[in-house]
């Protein structure tokens, strides 16, 4: 009977060793697992981001440039709104760049050829803004391929790309390489999405966080009830501010000359 009961806590004793092994082995799988997620889209999108506004903050520091401001526009183009936004910069004669989604772009032809002949820069922005943080290399290619497809037979010449939230993976930077796209952040973001903003917080915000070289991160689609329009009024009261202050605005093509 001893000798049964001692086999017996033996064979427990192996019993718990081996689920403790197959549990080390759980975790260390789990943790392989987030450092390769960590490495294939968290740190590409987070470090690209970093270096952007580092170099940009530095630029204005050290007095590389002058007061010059890149207006963006992201989520587009809007059928109401992107024109309102448009017969505004064009009574200040202001030249932005629009990152349009293409299946809005499809939808809204007249918008795109108004872009081009009003002399504003328009780059891409995602077929569907979907997130690409985690998506593989297919939906990537595609991606990229289509938007860009869509809008050269609009008759633009597509450089620029921003992906949707700021969220790439290591595809998307060899896939902007390989199509000689450039990929463009921003520095100054005013949240002019949210439902929570106002026309008189977005101006605030802009106005207090734009620095000489800042890109300005907007948006003339999409967002939360009606959110463009703010954008659009904030914009009104903004503008004068800032040519005021001495501020000019330039297109992408002309960031770092």
């Amino acid at each position: 009977m001893k000798i049964m009961h001692i086999s017996g806590i033996a064979r427990n004793i192996c019993r718990c060793g081996d689920d403790g092994i197959r549990w080390a082995g759980y975790k260390r799988g789990a943790g392989l697992l987030a450092l390769g997620l960590l490495s294939y889209g968290l740190i590409p999108s987070e470090g690209m981001k970093y270096l952007w506004k580092r170099r940009s903050r530095k630029k204005g520091r050290d007095g590389g440039e002058v007061k010059r401001l890149y207006l963006t526009f992201d989520d587009g183009p809007h059928r109401e709104y992107t024109g309102q936004l448009l017969d505004l910069l064009g009574e200040y004669r202001i030249k932005a760049s629009f990152f349009v989604v293409a299946e809005f772009a499809l939808r809204n032809p007249e918008l795109i050829r108004r872009m081009k002949e009003e002399g504003h820069l328009v780059g891409i922005h995602s077929v569907g803004h979907k997130n690409a943080l985690f998506r593989g290399r297919s939906f990537i290619r595609r991606d990229l391929e289509q938007s860009a497809a869509a809008l050269e037979k609009m008759g633009c010449d597509i450089r620029y790309y921003r992906p949707p939230w700021g969220h790439l993976n290591l595809w998307t930077l060899f896939y902007c390489r390989r199509m000689n796209l450039k990929l463009i952040f921003w520095d100054v973001m005013a949240h002019d999405w949210s439902a929570k903003e106002t026309a008189a917080s977005i101006k605030e915000k802009i106005l207090r966080r734009i620095f000489p070289g800042a890109v300005i991160c907007l948006h003339d689609g999409r967002g939360e009830a009606g959110a463009p329009k703010r954008t659009v009024e904030a914009l009104r009261s903004a503008l004068p501010v800032l040519i005021k202050r001495g501020y000019t605005f330039e297109r992408m093509d002309a960031y770092g000359r």
